[in-house]
């Protein structure tokens, strides 16, 4: 692997809309990518727990392992998040979903054995990320209301992810009406900064 891509973001920021395009840009130019999530690993241990997946289970499971006094150290996920990075032989390893300052730690203990690193920070004010929660109505989404959607800002996974943001060597803003509109911002962005980092 030669570049290791960090995306952070609230939910409904639009880190999917970075991702699918990151990997159309580099694919363009004949490079391969391999898309990589924390939530992976917490779904892969559910289902060898015969547990089903979700949500509130991988919370819940997160939770355990890094529970103060008798669960496994702090990054453990980060660990392992890495460990798969390094061994992975795509050109380029797309993570998703940074969420705890361990996460953005792991992230910057990069370069390591010539693997580059970059975090980008995806924003959107609470307004269109709220009308893209009413607009998909995945599982019954667009019965949450404003208020429901303000308190899952701020739940324990969810609240350190603008302090990463803070540091991030990106920040992308996707306040638009159309992902139209935020693909020219990515397109630019990877022509600009990411492209000579390969």
């Amino acid at each position: 692997m030669k570049l290791v891509i960090g995306l952070a973001g609230l939910p409904l920021a639009g880190k999917e809309t970075v991702t699918i395009k990151l990997e159309e840009l580099f694919h363009a130019d004949n490079l391969t990518v391999s898309r990589h999530r924390f939530s992976d690993i917490l779904r892969e241990t559910l289902d060898l727990w015969g547990m089903p997946r979700g949500r509130a289970n991988e919370q819940r499971l997160a939770q355990i392992m890094q529970r103060p006094g008798d669960g496994f150290p702090e990054g453990v996920l980060a660990r392992a998040i890495k460990a798969r990075l390094e061994k992975n032989t795509a050109d380029v390893g797309i993570l998703d979903g940074m969420r705890w300052n361990v996460d953005d730690d792991m992230m910057r203990e990069f370069p390591a054995d010539g693997i580059k690193s970059v975090v980008i920070y995806v924003d959107a004010d609470e307004d269109h990320r709220f009308a893209r929660l009413q607009g998909r109505n995945r599982n019954n989404e667009a019965t949450t209301t404003r208020e429901q959607f303000a308190v899952l800002g701020h739940q324990p996974n969810e609240i350190y992810i603008p302090k990463i943001g803070e540091h991030a060597d990106i920040r992308l803003v996707n306040n638009y009406a159309t992902v139209a509109e935020f693909e020219q911002d990515i397109e630019k962005m990877y022509r600009e900064k990411l492209k000579g980092l390969i």
